[in-house]
């Protein structure tokens, strides 16, 4: 499976490449019979493995314009986590099993929920109990799975953040400086949050999961990491 996924990811920059040369650019980087020998391949290998991510060229992205935002209630509180200067504390809280410390992601944590294979919905956190539904903008996230393998709910919780790379493309692109944007945080925030998922496609937004909430009748307790 995972030479699989790893091909698929392979697959879709090529073809993006392709087919921003040939529509945009008017110029052909390889041949039609080349083009649709890797879109055959992408497909078969989105088929058999039952994943499909955002950017993929199989998919025709439907924008949609929102009037507001609606809000919906967690079915259980996203707490703020605490914070901790002493590896003794930390040690206390893990309990003796093994942890894994990452760099703090500055962005908007996001809930995704999965069912029969399909993202249907996703979350801002909000204030914890409350937060704003941003399907629309999640299904042109550059990296989430529009659809994946597991039939049962799937529920799991990550943060929605944009690249420094891509923060500074944005920003060069803003002439007044006065409205250039603060930090990516800011910049992802409002991104994420967007009424035109049109807009929030260009901004390069990504998803990067941190706590499975649920999935019934899978067992992770080997496969933490």
């Amino acid at each position: 499976m995972d030479e699989k996924l790893k091909r698929i990811k392979e697959l879709i920059p090529l073809l993006q490449e392709a087919g921003k040369a040939y529509y945009q650019e008017s110029r052909e980087i390889m041949s039609n019979y080349e083009y649709d020998r890797l879109y055959d391949e992408l497909a078969a290998l989105e088929e058999e493995t039952g994943v499909v991510l955002s950017n993929s060229p199989t998919q025709n992205v439907g924008y949609q314009v929102l009037s507001e935002l609606p809000k919906e209630a967690h079915d259980s509180p996203m707490l703020s986590l605490d914070k901790t200067k002493s590896t003794e504390d930390l040690a206390d809280w893990l309990g003796g099993q093994r942890g894994i410390l990452s760099w703090k992601l500055d962005g908007l944590t996001v809930v995704l929920v999965y069912r029969e294979g399909t993202l249907q919905k996703a979350v801002t956190r909000g204030n914890g109990e409350i937060g704003e539904v941003i399907t629309n903008n999640a299904r042109v996230f550059a990296n989430i799975p529009l659809t994946i393998s597991y039939q049962g709910e799937l529920v799991i919780r990550g943060e929605a953040v944009i690249k420094y790379t891509d923060f500074n493309r944005i920003n060069g692109e803003i002439e007044d400086v006065t409205a250039k944007y603060k930090n990516p945080r800011n910049l992802c925030s409002g991104s994420v949050r967007q009424l035109n998922n049109q807009i929030t496609a260009r901004r390069n937004v990504n998803f990067e999961a941190f706590a499975l909430v649920s999935a019934p009748g899978v067992d992770f307790k080997k496969l933490q990491s």
